[in-house]
């Protein structure tokens, strides 16, 4: 049996992914991170969702 986890990008469920300071990327997402230019407006959302999930992993 595979272990799916959720993308912390566009939330789907997969057992093809990684691991990326405990934030779970799958490999869509990654590949649509390296291939969209800083310039595109795509990207800052893409920095947006790492922030927030980076932000649910601090202890309060």
């Amino acid at each position: 049996m595979t272990r799916k986890d959720q993308c912390s990008i566009c939330e789907r469920e997969t057992d093809q992914g990684l691991y990326l300071l405990k934030i779970y990327i799958c490999e869509a997402c990654e590949s649509e991170i390296k291939d969209t230019p800083t310039d595109d407006p795509k990207y800052m959302h893409f920095v947006k969702k790492m922030a927030e999930a980076q932000k649910s992993m601090i202890l309060s």
